[in-house]
């Protein structure tokens, strides 16, 4: 049994005997657990929703500084690549001052950005309000949006994750056509001050995160459990050593869970939503105001996509595995993106980013499920913040890939080919793979075997590295 695994089994077995408060009461679910489910689902449509329904306005500040495509790109760019790449700072900030006033500072942030970016002067000064500030602000609330929901929601995880990463649909939904209105009626900076306004609301949220109770075995005495807390502290760095740091090579599934998506999702997808809407304008389908609506019909497919999720795993838990499944979701949505030039009039157009967003929005909301599923429950926040720390360097670059190829070719569809090769490699390597990896999995634990008493720990100590490295968070 390794380190790990034992802390997995003592730290399962300490929080079942703490699901129990001081009035004997579970703490799992309950009014307040599905409160929390619903504060993260508000943050999911902002932080999730709002930059990729950006495309109404990724079209006006283009034309009003008159730059390219791929320049304008970068925007969106920042902003994802921002916000994935910041997650430990998120981990950090819930261990100093806590869930809500980590969501708080985030919301602060980020409303800030969307502010002053109603002032610039260059594209350049949106790379920073937008791309930099808001960027922080999302890179704060992510991580602690849904590192808190294992706090409160255990038995039915999968479905509070759902149910709160649906938000992120819903942002698709309703923001392109209200970034529209707002646009028409206050040109794009008025929009913007307007859309600050509204990204406040995740204060809300932050109201409704509260502080997780403290979890302590009953049978060992607070002054020994500082005491260990302490010795911690002195063993940083073989604290690191011993947990997150190995993740990647103790567990292959998850080393390649991260580099396909890096790949796939990272690369491949983050622009698409923006580039859908350019898209649809060059080949004039339609007025702006109906092209507008075709982010919020791929919004509305995102998040049906998610909310199917427990239904396709009950199905198919028989025949395949959860990750095969994220597989084949991921090759799908890129069948549609290498499929969507036979989209010749709106109507076609409309279909395809209907079933584009289906796809989408089922291995995106998978992707903490494949945590649970490889990880373990108490290490998906650890395992979140690195797959979307990867996943930042793939969104750093695709956006602007997706604008330069559109420039030099002078046709969107090139660059959603480009798209959709990478999300079917991605699947393919994930689909192809998965035996190889858990066959070294299980061939690794095997030779790194020790037990407890071998490392010469006790069950609390392991506890708090697990708890002090952010594996329990």
């Amino acid at each position: 049994m390794t380190d790990l695994q034992s802390s997995k089994e003592v730290t399962t077995a300490h929080s079942q005997d703490s699901t129990l408060t001081a009035h004997g009461k579970t703490r799992d679910g309950g009014v307040i657990g599905w409160l929390v489910v619903f504060g993260s689902h508000i943050c999911h449509l902002f932080f999730g929703g709002a930059y990729q329904a950006i495309g109404p306005l990724f079209v006006v500040i283009q034309r009003h500084f008159d730059e390219t495509s791929a320049r304008t790109s970068w925007i969106i760019a920042f902003l994802a690549s921002v916000e994935f790449g910041l997650g430990p700072l998120s981990n950090v900030s819930v261990k100093k001052i806590g869930f809500r006033m980590t969501v708080l500072m985030g919301t602060i942030i980020s409303s800030a950005g969307y502010f002053f970016s109603a002032f610039a002067p260059t594209i350049e000064f949106l790379y920073l309000s937008i791309g930099l500030a808001v960027g922080i602000g999302y890179a704060l609330i992510l991580p602690a949006s849904i590192g808190i929901i294992p706090h409160f929601v255990k038995k039915s995880f999968t479905v509070a994750s759902v149910l709160a990463a649906s938000g992120v649909g819903v942002g698709l939904f309703i923001f392109p056509p209200l970034l529209q209105i707002l646009i028409d009626n206050y040109g794009w900076r008025g929009s913007v001050i307007v859309f600050s306004a509204l990204n406040a609301h995740m204060g809300i949220s932050a109201a409704l995160f509260r502080a997780p109770e403290e979890e302590i075995p009953s049978n060992v005495p607070l002054e020994e459990k500082a005491g260990n807390a302490n010795n911690l502290k002195m063993n940083w760095i073989c604290i690191k050593d011993t947990c997150d740091l190995r993740l990647m090579t103790k567990y292959p599934t998850y080393a390649v869970f991260v580099f396909a998506t890096t790949i796939a999702v990272g690369i491949g997808y983050q622009s698409s939503p923006a580039h859908l809407l350019a898209r649809a304008e060059t080949k004039q389908f339609a007025s702006i105001t109906a092209i507008s609506l075709l982010v919020s019909i791929f919004g509305l497919a995102t998040m049906i996509g998610r909310l199917l999720i427990p239904i396709v795993l009950l199905l198919t838990k028989k025949f395949t595995t959860s990750i095969k499944t994220y597989a084949f979701a991921l090759f799908l949505s890129g069948l549609c993106n290498l499929f969507s030039p036979l989209a010749m009039n709106y109507e076609t157009y409309t279909a395809y980013a209907f079933f584009y967003g289906i796809f989408i929005g089922l291995h995106l909301g998978m992707q903490p499920q494949i945590a649970l599923d490889v990880l373990g429950p108490e290490m998906v926040t650890a395992g979140t913040g690195i797959l979307t720390f990867f996943m930042a360097i793939g969104a750093l670059i695709g956006p602007p890939i997706g604008g330069y190829i559109y420039d030099v070719t002078g046709n969107y569809d090139n660059s959603f080919y480009f798209y959709g090769s990478l999300l079917c490699f991605g699947g393919l390597v994930m689909f192809v793979s998965e035996p190889f990896t858990n066959r070294l999995q299980r061939k690794a634990e095997g030779a790194t075997s020790v037990t407890m008493d071998d490392l010469g720990c006790s069950e609390v100590y392991l506890v708090e590295v697990a708890t002090q490295t952010g594996v329990i968070s």
